[in-house]
């Protein structure tokens, strides 16, 4: 490899230089400057760099610096080179005025041309790089590409007889150069109603019906572009999955659409088989195909098959091909890569209340051959253990119900008691679409509570089994389910238990969480979070229920200026004793520094209630805090310190708390 380095002075060859390599100098250009141009200009010089000096390989290193010059701002620069000898090319900058952008203006009175001049002008492509209107090199093509971007850029808002042009630029002998633009945006254009050839009037009637909220709505990008994808969506659905459509325009008083289609034939599936599985069942597919087999072919039901195989986790890829025949039917072949159904995960974390955390995994995707999903997992952390294993079958009974098995122990340490579960779990998971999840589980737990400070009385029943039936809804709406920046979440959840051994007892619980983010700038993502949770348990001897059934407040997931489960009544040993109700609010903003880095400002406000018949929203704790917030593809990591707003005797006036993962 030849090496080469480019200075204004002296050039020094590299050692591995041969003696027949042309050498390029630089001079008449400050050192800053000069050293710019020697990383631009390098890789333009490759060729020449490797062969003798000559009179053209000169003048193509004038033309490469002139023109990175050029881009630079100095327009009337000018290179000249020669030949000294000893393979040498000598080029000399006569860089003349730099001239930088400065004011643009519209000599329109028109509010809404100064705002497109801000976002549409001052931003320009060129050299396929962004350049800023502060401190940019102008450069002779600017002003008439600024100008067709603010043309293109009003007609697809709908202004079709949009024109933008240059009225004056004016070059200072400052260097700044001004500009000024006639934009004149005319009259909005509507979309007009649609003129069909190739269908019958039945399909014209529904189409009228489907693209009704288009028609005379204006005729923007986004609007043609959405009634486009209605007709095509309409066809798809009556089964003509092979239907074209050949779109023309014209532009009269509106914006006049014309389409001509070719609706094809309706296909029935004849059957669907596999290739590729080199272990999987065959049968195994049928649980996801069947809804396909012997029907009409709708290319939308075969995505949602593909997408299910995916969720599985067992394959690489899913491909499902049509391979039509003669008489109107087509056989599907669902072609399948299959991956490495089993792998190992180990994981550590670090948390205020939680301490270190060690962790580790294994899951099959494929257990036995079948699509299930085995998996077994264990956690060590300063605050206790845990073991689980876990049989997924996502087809339970042949319908969409992803049905989970699991057993799993527990060892956890808390303030004033240590707590140990033995249990088993029965869960039902029904994913209605891409926002609204089902979950009922049926669950028995061995509770086992030790107590170290608490009292008999604080800690409630020691030893007791718990069977619990519970129903969980959920809708999400966010734009990301690990680093949302907006939308709303909820969940709802009602459980019912009993409660046999050193007591005899049942409950009923309820619990409802939410959130709604919404971004306030869509350039920096500045934005804000709020969220409300609630939730209370009834048991019908509120005298005999366990400690850890109740709920505890406080912490980086409730009320930030109290440390983890502090908020409320203490024992006698200043421990947390927990309470049947509570409630807490929180409202969030979020700024960005970079797409890693932001800094939030919040207020926290809640209550935590001993009796469920107790809860209200009087004599709330409120409480205000900074914290910095690392987003990482894992989740959010949060440093943040809460200030107690209206401490009460023997409250904390604050607390800091890191964790990792979404808060809410």
């Amino acid at each position: 490899m030849r090496k080469f380095i480019l200075t204004s002075t002296i050039t020094t060859l590299s050692m591995l230089s041969v003696a027949s390599a042309a050498t390029v100098r630089m001079s008449g250009m400050n050192e800053e400057l000069t050293n710019k141009m020697k990383i631009l200009v390098k890789p333009r010089l490759e060729y020449i760099n490797k062969r003798p000096a000559t009179e053209w390989r000169a003048d193509d290193a004038a033309f490469f610096l002139n023109q990175l010059l050029t881009e630079e701002g100095y327009s009337e620069c000018k290179v000249d080179w020669q030949l000294p000898g000893n393979n040498i090319i000598q080029l000399k900058a006569n860089l003349g005025t730099r001239y930088l952008l400065g004011n643009i203006s519209s000599i329109n009175d028109d509010q809404l041309a100064e705002s497109l001049i801000d976002e549409y002008f001052s931003e320009l492509i060129t050299s396929g790089s962004l350049i800023r209107r502060k401190n940019a090199p102008f450069l002779e093509d600017y002003p008439e590409k600024g100008a067709e971007n603010i043309t293109n850029y009003l007609k697809s808002i709908g202004y079709w007889d949009a024109k933008t042009t240059v009225a004056s630029v004016i070059k200072k002998p400052t260097g700044l150069v001004d500009i000024k633009l006639n934009i004149q945006r005319g009259n909005i254009h509507n979309i007009l109603p649609p003129t069909f050839q190739g269908v019958s009037s039945e399909h014209l009637s529904n189409i009228a019906e489907k693209i009704a909220k288009y028609v005379n709505s204006p005729a923007t990008t986004e609007n043609i572009s959405a009634l486009n994808n209605a007709i095509a969506e309409y066809f798809r659905d009556a089964g003509y999955q092979f239907a074209t459509l050949d779109v023309s325009s014209k532009q009269t008083t509106g914006i006049a659409l014309n389409f001509d289609i070719n609706t094809g034939d309706i296909y029935k599936i004849r059957k669907v088989y596999v290739t590729g599985n080199e272990r999987t069942r065959s049968s195994r597919f049928n649980r996801y195909s069947k809804a396909l087999d012997k029907e009409v072919y709708k290319e939308s039901e075969v995505n949602d098959v593909i997408k299910k195989l995916l969720l599985t986790g067992a394959f690489e890829s899913v491909r499902i091909i049509p391979e039509k025949l003669d008489d109107n039917t087509l056989d599907l072949k669902i072609e399948v890569k299959e991956s490495k159904p089993n792998f190992i995960r180990a994981y550590s974390g670090f948390a205020s209340y939680d301490g270190f955390t060690l962790g580790a995994s294994y899951t099959n995707q494929n257990f036995l051959n079948k699509l299930q999903r085995f998996n077994v997992r264990s956690e060590i952390s300063s605050r206790g253990l845990l073991g689980e294993v876990s049989l997924t079958e996502p087809f339970f009974a042949g319908v969409p119900l992803q049905q989970t098995t699991r057993l799993y122990a527990l060892q956890r340490d808390f303030d004033g008691y240590d707590k140990s579960i033995t249990g088993a779990e029965a869960s039902f998971k029904w994913q209605q679409d891409d926002t609204l999840t089902s979950y009922f589980y049926t669950a028995v737990d061995l509770v086992s509570l030790n107590p170290s400070t608490l009292t008999a009385a604080e800690l409630g029943p020691e030893n007791y089994l718990n069977l619990r039936v519970g129903f969980e809804q959920t809708l999400d709406l966010r734009n990301d389910p690990v680093l949302p920046s907006a939308g709303f979440h909820a969940s709802g959840l009602l459980e019912y238990g009993t409660i046999s051994g050193d007591a005899s007892n049942s409950y009923f619980r309820t619990n409802l969480n939410t959130s709604y983010r919404y971004i306030i700038n869509k350039d920096n993502l500045k934005r804000v979070a709020l969220r409300f949770n609630t939730g209370a348990i009834f048991p019908s001897d509120a005298s005999d229920l366990p400690i850890d059934l109740r709920s505890f407040s406080g912490g980086a997931k409730s009320i930030r200026s109290f440390g983890e489960r502090e908020l409320g009544s203490l024992s006698a040993s200043n421990d947390p004793l927990g309470g049947e109700a509570f409630w807490n609010l929180s409202a969030e903003y979020i700024h960005p520094f970079n797409d890693l880095v932001s800094v939030v400002g919040f207020y926290d406000t809640g209550a935590l209630f001993a009796h469920a018949e107790d809860y209200s929203f009087s004599d709330a704790t409120h409480g205000i805090g900074l914290g910095v917030r690392l987003d990482l593809p894992v989740g959010p990591v949060k440093f943040e310190y809460g200030y107690n707003l209206n401490r009460k005797s023997g409250e904390p006036s604050g607390a800091f708390h890191f964790s990792i993962g979404a808060q809410f």
